[in-house]
Protein backbone atom coordinates (compact mmCIF):
# COMPACT_ATOMS: atom_id res chain seq x y z
CA UNK A 1 0.00 0.00 0.00
CA UNK A 2 1.46 3.57 -0.55
CA UNK A 3 1.38 4.06 3.73
CA UNK A 4 3.70 0.95 3.85
CA UNK A 5 5.92 1.97 1.01
CA UNK A 6 6.24 5.76 2.44
CA UNK A 7 7.40 4.16 5.52
CA UNK A 8 9.64 1.86 3.99
CA UNK A 9 11.27 4.44 1.74
CA UNK A 10 11.59 6.78 4.73
CA UNK A 11 13.34 4.48 6.80
CA UNK A 12 15.77 2.82 4.00
CA UNK A 13 16.71 6.99 3.58
CA UNK A 14 17.50 6.94 7.10
CA UNK A 15 20.33 3.92 7.02
CA UNK A 16 21.06 5.91 3.29
CA UNK A 17 21.71 8.92 4.71
CA UNK A 18 23.28 7.47 8.15
CA UNK A 19 21.05 10.02 9.63
CA UNK A 20 21.74 9.63 13.64
CA UNK A 21 19.24 8.69 15.91
CA UNK A 22 19.12 10.33 19.48
CA UNK A 23 21.29 8.38 22.22
CA UNK A 24 20.69 10.55 25.07
CA UNK A 25 17.71 9.24 26.96
CA UNK A 26 17.65 11.55 29.50
CA UNK A 27 14.26 13.25 30.60
CA UNK A 28 13.84 16.13 32.79
CA UNK A 29 11.32 14.78 35.61
CA UNK A 30 9.19 17.55 37.04
CA UNK A 31 9.47 17.71 40.70
CA UNK A 32 5.84 17.39 42.00
CA UNK A 33 4.79 13.66 41.45
CA UNK A 34 1.96 12.37 38.92
CA UNK A 35 -0.77 12.27 41.89
CA UNK A 36 -0.15 15.62 42.87
CA UNK A 37 -0.35 17.40 39.28
CA UNK A 38 -3.63 15.76 38.68
CA UNK A 39 -5.33 15.95 42.53
CA UNK A 40 -8.33 17.63 40.79
CA UNK A 41 -8.88 15.60 38.23
CA UNK A 42 -11.81 12.94 37.65
CA UNK A 43 -10.94 9.65 38.09
CA UNK A 44 -12.59 6.19 37.59
CA UNK A 45 -13.66 5.21 41.69
CA UNK A 46 -11.65 1.41 41.35
CA UNK A 47 -8.30 0.08 40.64
CA UNK A 48 -8.31 -2.61 38.14
CA UNK A 49 -6.03 -5.66 37.46
CA UNK A 50 -4.02 -5.85 34.37
CA UNK A 51 -1.24 -8.64 32.55
CA UNK A 52 1.36 -7.00 30.44
CA UNK A 53 0.07 -8.61 27.03
CA UNK A 54 3.46 -7.62 25.79
CA UNK A 55 6.09 -5.07 25.36
CA UNK A 56 7.86 -3.76 22.57
CA UNK A 57 10.31 -0.99 21.50
CA UNK A 58 8.64 1.82 18.77
CA UNK A 59 11.66 4.06 18.70
CA UNK A 60 15.03 4.24 20.65
CA UNK A 61 13.52 6.05 23.67
CA UNK A 62 9.44 4.67 23.63
CA UNK A 63 8.07 1.08 24.58
CA UNK A 64 4.65 0.69 23.34
CA UNK A 65 3.21 -1.53 26.60
CA UNK A 66 -0.14 -3.26 25.77
CA UNK A 67 -2.02 -4.29 28.76
CA UNK A 68 -4.75 -6.88 29.13
CA UNK A 69 -7.91 -7.39 31.55
CA UNK A 70 -10.59 -9.72 32.47
CA UNK A 71 -13.04 -7.44 32.16
CA UNK A 72 -13.31 -4.44 29.91
CA UNK A 73 -11.92 -1.10 31.17
CA UNK A 74 -13.57 2.07 29.50
CA UNK A 75 -12.57 5.07 28.77
CA UNK A 76 -12.39 7.63 26.46
CA UNK A 77 -10.65 9.12 23.82
CA UNK A 78 -7.96 11.18 25.45
CA UNK A 79 -7.60 10.00 28.75
CA UNK A 80 -5.43 8.68 30.87
CA UNK A 81 -3.92 6.21 33.48
CA UNK A 82 -2.90 5.80 36.84
CA UNK A 83 -0.28 3.21 36.47
CA UNK A 84 1.34 1.25 39.50
CA UNK A 85 3.59 -1.04 39.47
CA UNK A 86 5.11 -3.95 41.29
CA UNK A 87 7.44 -2.88 43.82
CA UNK A 88 7.18 0.80 44.30
CA UNK A 89 4.59 3.07 46.30
CA UNK A 90 5.40 5.91 42.97
CA UNK A 91 2.57 5.66 40.78
CA UNK A 92 3.26 6.62 37.20
CA UNK A 93 0.48 8.49 34.90
CA UNK A 94 0.58 7.66 31.05
CA UNK A 95 -2.10 8.71 28.13
CA UNK A 96 -3.82 5.31 26.26
CA UNK A 97 -3.34 5.51 22.89
CA UNK A 98 -5.30 2.87 22.26
CA UNK A 99 -8.58 2.67 20.32
CA UNK A 100 -11.31 2.39 23.25
CA UNK A 101 -13.13 -0.58 21.33
CA UNK A 102 -9.82 -2.45 21.48
CA UNK A 103 -9.40 -5.39 23.99
CA UNK A 104 -6.13 -4.14 24.83
CA UNK A 105 -4.88 -0.82 26.23
CA UNK A 106 -1.27 0.24 25.36
CA UNK A 107 1.07 2.57 26.24
CA UNK A 108 3.90 4.16 24.89
CA UNK A 109 6.16 4.99 27.53
CA UNK A 110 8.92 7.48 26.75
CA UNK A 111 12.19 5.97 29.03
CA UNK A 112 13.36 7.97 32.40
CA UNK A 113 14.69 7.30 35.69
CA UNK A 114 11.76 7.78 36.88
CA UNK A 115 10.44 4.73 38.75
CA UNK A 116 7.27 3.46 36.93
CA UNK A 117 8.98 4.26 33.57
CA UNK A 118 12.05 2.51 34.31
CA UNK A 119 10.47 -0.39 35.24
CA UNK A 120 8.58 -0.27 31.89
CA UNK A 121 11.76 -0.30 30.08
CA UNK A 122 13.98 -2.19 32.10
CA UNK A 123 12.25 -5.03 34.45
CA UNK A 124 8.46 -5.27 32.24
CA UNK A 125 7.84 -8.55 31.00
CA UNK A 126 4.98 -10.07 29.24
CA UNK A 127 3.26 -11.76 31.78
CA UNK A 128 3.78 -9.29 34.37
CA UNK A 129 0.89 -7.95 36.73
CA UNK A 130 -0.12 -4.43 37.07
CA UNK A 131 -2.47 -2.70 38.45
CA UNK A 132 -4.72 1.26 36.44
CA UNK A 133 -6.64 3.49 37.19
CA UNK A 134 -8.63 5.60 34.22
CA UNK A 135 -8.58 9.84 34.93
CA UNK A 136 -8.97 12.69 32.86
CA UNK A 137 -11.09 15.33 31.89
CA UNK A 138 -9.54 16.58 28.19
CA UNK A 139 -11.37 13.88 25.59
CA UNK A 140 -13.20 13.49 23.06
CA UNK A 141 -17.16 12.24 23.00
CA UNK A 142 -18.10 9.85 19.52
CA UNK A 143 -21.19 11.96 19.77
CA UNK A 144 -19.80 15.18 19.83
CA UNK A 145 -21.28 16.13 16.53
CA UNK A 146 -17.98 18.59 15.90
CA UNK A 147 -17.10 18.58 12.14
CA UNK A 148 -13.53 19.49 12.61
CA UNK A 149 -11.03 18.36 15.01
CA UNK A 150 -7.54 19.77 14.85
CA UNK A 151 -4.64 17.37 16.97
CA UNK A 152 -1.18 19.71 17.75
CA UNK A 153 1.33 16.82 18.90
CA UNK A 154 4.72 17.30 19.83
CA UNK A 155 6.78 14.33 21.07
CA UNK A 156 5.42 11.69 23.46
CA UNK A 157 2.19 13.91 23.09
CA UNK A 158 1.10 11.99 19.99
CA UNK A 159 -0.88 9.28 22.87
CA UNK A 160 -3.75 11.03 23.60
CA UNK A 161 -4.40 12.28 20.23
CA UNK A 162 -3.56 8.90 18.40
CA UNK A 163 -6.67 7.28 20.39
CA UNK A 164 -8.85 10.09 19.40
CA UNK A 165 -7.95 9.41 15.60
CA UNK A 166 -8.29 5.56 15.71
CA UNK A 167 -11.22 5.89 18.04
CA UNK A 168 -12.67 8.70 15.12
CA UNK A 169 -10.93 6.91 11.66
CA UNK A 170 -13.48 6.81 9.03
CA UNK A 171 -16.45 8.79 10.38
CA UNK A 172 -17.93 11.78 9.31
CA UNK A 173 -15.58 13.91 11.17
CA UNK A 174 -12.49 15.55 9.84
CA UNK A 175 -9.59 14.67 11.86
CA UNK A 176 -5.52 17.13 10.97
CA UNK A 177 -3.03 16.19 12.48
CA UNK A 178 0.31 18.44 13.00
CA UNK A 179 2.96 15.79 14.87
CA UNK A 180 5.94 17.08 15.94
CA UNK A 181 9.18 15.41 17.00
CA UNK A 182 13.24 16.04 17.31
CA UNK A 183 13.75 12.69 14.19
CA UNK A 184 12.44 10.60 12.23
CA UNK A 185 13.19 7.67 14.82
CA UNK A 186 10.84 9.55 17.53
CA UNK A 187 7.70 9.51 14.85
CA UNK A 188 6.79 7.13 16.92
CA UNK A 189 2.98 5.37 15.12
CA UNK A 190 4.53 6.37 11.80
CA UNK A 191 3.85 3.68 10.26
CA UNK A 192 -0.32 3.50 11.77
CA UNK A 193 -0.59 7.18 10.64
CA UNK A 194 0.13 6.48 7.32
CA UNK A 195 -1.78 3.47 6.86
CA UNK A 196 -4.78 5.20 8.81
CA UNK A 197 -4.62 8.60 6.56
CA UNK A 198 -4.71 6.36 3.33
CA UNK A 199 -7.48 4.10 4.31
CA UNK A 200 -9.18 6.38 5.61
CA UNK A 201 -10.47 10.00 3.62
CA UNK A 202 -11.16 11.99 6.89
CA UNK A 203 -7.68 12.01 7.92
CA UNK A 204 -4.76 14.13 6.69
CA UNK A 205 -1.22 14.00 8.81
CA UNK A 206 1.63 16.51 8.69
CA UNK A 207 4.58 15.92 10.26
CA UNK A 208 7.08 18.92 11.78
CA UNK A 209 11.00 17.52 12.42
CA UNK A 210 13.20 19.87 14.43
CA UNK A 211 16.51 17.97 13.99
CA UNK A 212 16.66 16.48 11.07
CA UNK A 213 17.12 17.12 7.07
CA UNK A 214 14.21 16.87 5.69
CA UNK A 215 14.98 17.93 2.38
CA UNK A 216 14.81 14.45 1.00
CA UNK A 217 12.08 13.88 2.85
CA UNK A 218 10.47 17.06 1.07
CA UNK A 219 11.20 15.27 -2.58
CA UNK A 220 9.31 12.28 -1.36
CA UNK A 221 6.21 14.41 -0.02
CA UNK A 222 6.79 18.16 -0.20
CA UNK A 223 3.26 18.86 1.36
CA UNK A 224 3.52 16.11 4.47
CA UNK A 225 7.13 17.07 5.81
CA UNK A 226 8.35 20.41 7.23
CA UNK A 227 11.37 21.16 8.56
CA UNK A 228 10.72 23.01 11.86
CA UNK A 229 8.68 23.25 14.55
CA UNK A 230 4.71 23.32 14.85
CA UNK A 231 4.06 27.50 14.29
CA UNK A 232 1.03 29.57 15.69
CA UNK A 233 1.22 30.72 12.39
CA UNK A 234 0.57 27.30 10.47
CA UNK A 235 -2.55 26.44 12.56
CA UNK A 236 -4.09 29.74 12.34
CA UNK A 237 -3.51 28.65 8.31
CA UNK A 238 -5.14 25.86 9.18
CA UNK A 239 -8.16 27.32 10.94
CA UNK A 240 -8.61 30.19 7.99
CA UNK A 241 -8.97 27.31 6.09
CA UNK A 242 -11.70 24.97 7.72
CA UNK A 243 -13.36 28.53 8.93
CA UNK A 244 -14.27 28.97 4.88
CA UNK A 245 -16.09 25.21 4.83
CA UNK A 246 -16.74 24.98 8.46
CA UNK A 247 -18.56 27.22 11.08
CA UNK A 248 -15.90 28.09 13.95
CA UNK A 249 -18.40 26.28 16.03
CA UNK A 250 -17.99 23.10 14.60
CA UNK A 251 -14.27 23.08 14.91
CA UNK A 252 -12.11 21.61 17.66
CA UNK A 253 -8.64 21.56 18.80
CA UNK A 254 -6.76 19.15 21.44
CA UNK A 255 -2.92 20.16 22.00
CA UNK A 256 -0.39 17.49 23.93
CA UNK A 257 3.05 18.11 24.35
CA UNK A 258 5.82 19.77 26.81
CA UNK A 259 4.06 22.37 28.99
CA UNK A 260 6.16 24.83 27.39
CA UNK A 261 4.86 23.51 23.66
CA UNK A 262 1.08 23.77 25.18
CA UNK A 263 1.64 27.04 26.57
CA UNK A 264 3.08 29.05 23.58
CA UNK A 265 1.02 27.87 20.97
CA UNK A 266 -2.36 28.02 23.08
CA UNK A 267 -1.68 31.80 23.64
CA UNK A 268 -0.88 32.78 20.34
CA UNK A 269 -3.15 30.88 18.28
CA UNK A 270 -7.14 31.82 16.99
CA UNK A 271 -9.11 28.97 18.20
CA UNK A 272 -9.17 27.81 21.78
CA UNK A 273 -7.12 24.72 22.21
CA UNK A 274 -8.10 22.19 24.85
CA UNK A 275 -5.02 20.31 26.74
CA UNK A 276 -3.91 18.92 30.30
CA UNK A 277 -0.71 19.73 31.50
CA UNK A 278 0.10 17.00 33.90
CA UNK A 279 3.74 15.74 33.36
Amino acid sequence: SYGMTTVLLLRSLRAALLLPSPSNLSRTMSTTTHMERTNGSTRDPGIRDCTVDSISEISPTVKLLKLASKHPIRFKPGQWLDFFIPGTNMIGGYSLCSDPRSPLLELAVKYSTHPPAHWVHKTCRAGDSVQVRVGGDVYMESSSGVRVVLLIAGGIGINPLLSMIRAGAGSDTKYHLLYSAATLDELIFLHDLEEMSVNHDNLTVEYFLTKENVKQLRSIDPVKFHGERITPEAINKLVDNYKTRFDANDIRCFVCGPPPMIDYLSKNVEIKCEYEKWW
